[in-house]
C-alpha cells in the first residue's frame, strides 16, 4: 500500500511541475504549404496533417479531431515531454508553455498561411526554396471558399499569403476579393515581389483590407538585379506609385523589406539609399531581415560581428526619417537571443 501511495505522490508531483504547450496555431492555425498541410508556419514543420498535399478536398471536422488528439497527448500525465516532438526547436514554442492544462477549444481557424504556389517571377539569391520544384503549386481557393461557407474560418482570422509568388497563382484575385469581403478589419498580409500589378490589391489597400510587404532590398536597378536576378526594379517602383497615388492609407499599409545580403547590400550607403527611397515614396514602414538560409535560428554564432553596427545604423536612420521599423520573425528571435533588441 505504501508503494502505491508513493507512486501516486510521484505522479502528482510530476504533474504539478509539468508544462503544457498551449499553442494557438496547434488549436486554430492552418498552413497550406506547397507540398503539405500543416498547423503552423515557423522554423520547424510542426505537426503535419497531410503529407504530399496537392490541393485535395479537406475534411475540416477530421482536422479538428486531429488537433484535439494532439492536445490530449499534451495534457496526458503519461507524456513527459513539454511539447510534441514535431515542435522541437520551434523558436516560438517557449512563448506558449503554461503550468495549466490546455482547455477545450472550438473548431475555429483564426490563422491561415497560404504558401501553395512555388512559381515565382523573381530569382532571389537568398531564396529558401531555390532547390524546390518551381512548378509545384495548387489552387487553394476551393478550400478557402469551403472554410468561409462552413463558418469555420473566423471573421477575424489573420491571413498570410506568400510563395513563390502568390499574385501569379491561380484565382489570386478571386481569393483576395472573397477574403476581403468576408473578413472584418485589416487582417490580410501579402508577401509579394511587387513585380505584378494587381487590381485586387489596389482595391484592398484602398479599403484598408490588406497589407503588403515587398522585399526590395535595394534602391537602384543595379543592386536589385544582383540580388533578384531579374530586371524589375523600376517596374516595382512604378507599381508602388500606382498603389499609393490615389490612396494615402495605402502608404501606411505597404512595408518595404531590406534583407541584408553579404557582399552586395551589407553597407551603410546601400541602407541609406534604401531608406531615403522609401521615405520619398511616402511609404511609412520598413522591415529588416537577415538571409535566413545562411544565418538560421540554429546558427546564431555565424552572424558577422559587423551586422550589429549595420543594425544600429538602420535603426537610427529609419527613426530620423520617421519610418516604422519591424524585424522578420526569425531575425527578431535571433536579435533577442543576442540581447540586441
Amino acid at each position: 500500500m505504501k508503494d502505491i501511495l508513493n507512486k501516486i505522490l510521484l505522479k502528482v508531483n510530476f504533474c504539478s511541475h509539468k508544462k503544457y504547450l498551449n499553442c494557438p496555431d496547434l488549436q486554430h492555425g492552418i498552413h497550406f504549404f506547397h507540398d503539405k498541410l500543416r498547423f503552423c508556419c515557423t522554423n520547424v514543420f510542426g505537426p503535419i496533417i497531410y503529407d504530399d498535399y496537392n490541393g485535395e478536398d479537406v475534411d475540416w471536422n477530421k482536422v479538428y479531431k486531429l488537433r484535439k488528439a494532439y492536445i490530449n497527448k499534451i495534457n496526458s500525465p503519461f507524456i513527459k515531454g513539454e511539447i510534441p516532438s514535431e515542435c522541437t526547436n520551434c523558436y516560438d514554442a517557449h512563448n506558449f508553455l503554461s503550468s495549466k492544462h490546455v482547455e477545450d477549444f472550438p473548431n475555429r481557424i483564426d490563422k491561415v498561411f497560404i504558401h501553395s504556389n512555388m512559381t515565382c517571377n523573381a530569382k532571389c539569391s537568398y531564396c529558401a526554396y531555390s532547390q524546390e520544384n518551381k512548378t509545384k503549386n495548387y489552387d487553394v481557393y476551393p478550400q478557402i471558399k469551403k472554410l468561409i461557407a462552413s463558418g469555420i474560418l473566423s471573421k477575424t482570422a489573420n491571413i498570410c499569403m506568400s510563395g513563390g509568388e502568390i499574385t501569379i497563382s491561380e484565382n489570386f484575385d478571386d481569393l483576395l476579393n472573397d477574403l476581403s469581403e468576408y473578413l472584418e478589419g485589416n487582417s490580410i498580409d501579402i508577401l509579394t515581389s511587387g513585380i505584378k500589378y494587381c487590381k485586387s490589391i489596389e482595391d484592398a489597400l484602398a479599403k484598408d483590407k490588406c497589407s503588403i510587404c515587398i522585399s526590395l532590398d535595394s534602391a537602384c536597378p543595379e543592386t536589385y538585379f544582383k540580388i533578384k536576378n531579374v530586371d524589375c526594379f523600376n517596374n516595382i517602383v512604378n507599381n508602388l506609385k500606382r498603389y499609393t497615388i490615389n490612396s494615402d492609407i495605402a502608404k501606411s499599409l505597404i512595408t518595404l523589406k531590406y534583407i541584408i545580403v553579404d557582399g552586395i547590400n551589407d553597407n551603410k550607403n546601400e541602407i541609406y539609399n534604401f531608406l531615403t527611397l522609401t521615405h520619398s515614396l511616402g511609404i511609412k514602414k520598413v522591415k529588416l531581415d537577415f538571409d535566413n538560409v545562411k544565418y538560421s535560428y540554429g546558427e546564431i554564432s555565424q552572424i558577422p560581428e559587423y551586422y550589429k553596427e549595420l543594425l544600429e545604423y538602420f535603426h537610427n536612420t529609419a527613426k530620423e526619417l520617421n519610418l516604422i521599423l519591424h524585424y522578420g520573425d526569425t531575425t527578431n528571435a535571433i536579435l533577442k537571443e543576442l540581447n540586441i533588441v
